[in-house]
């Protein structure tokens, strides 16, 4: 127990290298925070990532691609007060605790559930709006379809107009056209992102 708590404090009295930079931004480090692996990143940096890169998995460091289950700041934040580094240290906290393990993990996973409920969503519209998965979402789109429909038929619900298309036919209409919607969004989002990329290299380089 001691050897734990004495591991502990060395972690929380460690600075991140000064003539180093954040791997992710290659800025100065804002807000620092070192990975059980031992690489220090800005906290809302590696937090940012975690947010893009998983759902409900751990973040996997950029440097050496281990999990990371731990996030420890710069032992100066846990007396300031700002309110931008107050929000990051409570998500740093958050991201901590949902990855504890045993019974309390679990009641802590249940409180983060709007959280993962969010994430869970984003991956789902991420995925939705990818071109390179038009024909995965085509039939997964359908069989959805397939079965609301059987959930209407089975449940004897008559407040859908169908005309003379019927139930099946009227639900997999309605899921082409939202994969085909989907997928029209999904190429101009890519033709904004290109196109930005494509700005920012012509920008002239202004030396300090």
């Amino acid at each position: 127990m001691e050897e734990e708590e004495g591991v502990k404090r060395r972690r929380e009295s460690e600075k991140p290298p000064e003539d180093d930079c954040c791997p992710i931004c290659f800025g100065d480090f804002s807000i620092p925070c070192k990975t059980n692996c031992g690489h220090w990143f800005c906290a809302n940096c590696i937090l940012q990532l975690w947010y893009y890169r998983s759902t409900l998995r751990r973040c996997k460091c950029p440097i050496c691609s281990c999990l990371i289950s731990i996030l420890v700041p710069e032992a100066s934040l846990l007396v300031q007060q700002e309110k931008d580094v107050v929000e990051l240290l409570k998500k740093i906290r958050r991201y901590n605790h949902i990855y504890v393990s045993g019974a309390y993990g679990i009641f802590l996973k249940v409180l983060a559930l709007p959280l993962l409920t969010r994430r869970v969503l984003r991956a789902l519209m991420d995925t939705l709006m990818d071109p390179d998965q038009v024909r995965l979402n085509y039939y997964l789109m359908r069989i959805f379809a397939l079965f609301l429909s059987w959930i209407y038929w089975g449940c004897e619900f008559q407040f859908i107009p169908t005309g003379g298309l019927g139930i099946w036919r009227l639900f997999d209409i309605c899921a082409i056209a939202t994969v085909a919607i989907f997928y029209m969004v999904g190429l101009y989002h890519r033709w904004v992102l290109r196109r930005r990329v494509r700005q920012l290299a012509v920008l002239p380089i202004h030396p300090d």
